[in-house]
């Protein structure tokens, strides 16, 4: 991929690309290439820039790597992780195995689908169809709770320190009355 990113920035030609990248093989890689072209039946100016790539897709990334990198993919979940790196995890394993997804929806439901519970059901019932928005609204659907969390966790210190003062007066209350001493406590 590193090569693809260079030859489209540096706008290489088709045809400059095999010999580009052989030029950067090593080891077992330019063995490879090396028993191709000292190949007396090959004729090399044939080998065009999408073969070479199949070529070494189905040498060094093997059908069953392949599989389960897909598998990968599809069984990832966001777990404990916030969505941002949810969205890392998924799109670095996507990068490596493009052809799991047919088109942008399907990326998004892919994606939707391995969210928290509580965020996937706000994601989906917005019915959107592509990845970006689906990202998107996971981030303010995330952003949201975490407000209000935040919150109700004031709410509840509040409730908690109203609710201690009140046993304090209680027990205030209840020691007197124990003790005799009802003409101190008023109410």
């Amino acid at each position: 991929m590193h090569m693809e990113k260079l030859f489209h920035d540096t706008f290489v030609e088709e045809r400059d690309r095999v010999w580009l990248t052989t030029h950067h093989l090593d080891g077992e890689a330019y063995r490879g290439w090396m028993d191709i072209r000292d190949n007396p039946n090959m004729d090399l100016s044939a080998i065009t820039w999408r073969w070479f790539k199949e070529l070494l897709m189905s040498k060094y990334f093997p059908e069953s790597v392949k599989r389960q990198m897909e598998k990968d993919l599809r069984g990832l979940r966001q777990g404990d992780r916030i969505v941002a790196e949810y969205e890392r995890e998924f799109s670095r394993l996507l990068h490596c195995v493009p052809f799991v997804v047919r088109d942008d929806e399907d990326k998004a439901c892919i994606f939707e689908h391995g969210l928290q519970p509580p965020i996937f059901r706000f994601v989906q019932s917005s019915n959107l169809q592509t990845y970006r928005d689906v990202v998107n609204r996971a981030l303010i659907v995330e952003s949201g709770a975490a407000d209000v969390n935040e919150r109700v966790g004031e709410v509840g210190s509040t409730i908690r320190r109203a609710y201690a003062k009140l046993l304090k007066k209680r027990t205030f209350r209840l020691r007197f009355r124990l003790e005799g001493r009802d003409d101190i406590v008023k109410s």
